[in-house]
């Protein structure tokens, strides 16, 4: 679990959670970019359950939206780091889910965060909550989703239980089995009549595999050119001594 941050002046405030699921790669809600925060006074903070005790803070270097994504549809977000992790005890990554096919419905699933709570407060330590899956057939009615995107959600409820602002992108896990399942999404309000919805990660392994891939191989040929650049460069210079 992260905290998603902005810069605010001089302070750096909490706003959506994520999940690590690689060393530098952090996966969270799409809609958490229409804050209009520029990439570079953004950064993740880990290492602690207290947001004023985090450990480790590391600024973003992008971040990447499904070309799909709309509003709440496709709801997920890649956020690349500018330096890895260094995992150990209190930070590591969590692995996805695979079984897009996997129904859920009456499951037990915990959903973490630091997001606004009951008395309209926003607090320091990570706020846990488990709560059972509900049928997706009802949640998509309840929530006016379209129907094709029925198989791509996950929804939760229990009445005086809930999300809410602030919650966004943090990370579900369900039956105790330590895997990211889905990720806050949306719900109607914060304790509404109908259940939050949870974006379902093993719907966009392939993008996120995809992308990932895709960026770490520019990575690799950007530092290999770099060090190149760097190398002729010093040939060069001991090229003109010689001559000299």
């Amino acid at each position: 679990m992260v905290s998603l941050q902005y810069r605010n002046g001089a302070n750096f405030t909490h706003f959506c959670g994520g999940a690590i699921i690689d060393k530098s790669w952090v996966l969270t809600a799409g809609h958490c970019s229409i804050y209009g925060y520029k990439v570079k006074d953004q950064r993740i903070a880990a290492g602690s359950s207290f947001l004023s005790q985090m450990t480790t803070t590391v600024p973003l270097k992008n971040f990447y939206l499904p070309k799909n994504y709309s509003g709440v549809f496709n709801d997920i977000m890649l956020l690349q780091l500018q330096k890895p992790l260094k995992f150990g005890s209190t930070i590591n990554k969590i692995n996805l889910e695979t079984d897009i096919g996997k129904n859920y419905t009456g499951d037990m699933c915990t959903i973490t965060g630091w997001g606004v709570n009951g008395d309209g407060n926003s607090p320091d330590r990570l706020q846990i909550l488990s709560m059972p899956a509900v049928n997706k057939t009802y949640c998509g009615t309840a929530n006016f989703m379209p129907e094709t995107l029925w198989n791509n959600i996950l929804c939760l409820q229990e009445i005086g239980k809930d999300s809410c602002t602030g919650d966004s992108g943090g990370p579900v896990i369900c039956n105790n089995d330590n895997k990211l399942a889905g990720l806050l999404s949306f719900g109607l309000g914060c304790n509404g009549p109908t259940p939050s919805v949870h974006t379902k990660i093993a719907a966009y392994l392939d993008w996120i595999k995809d992308t990932m891939n895709t960026k770490n191989k520019k990575n690799t040929k950007d530092k290999k050119n770099k060090k190149n650049t760097k190398s002729k460069g010093k040939k060069s210079i001991k090229n003109n001594r010689n001559r000299n």
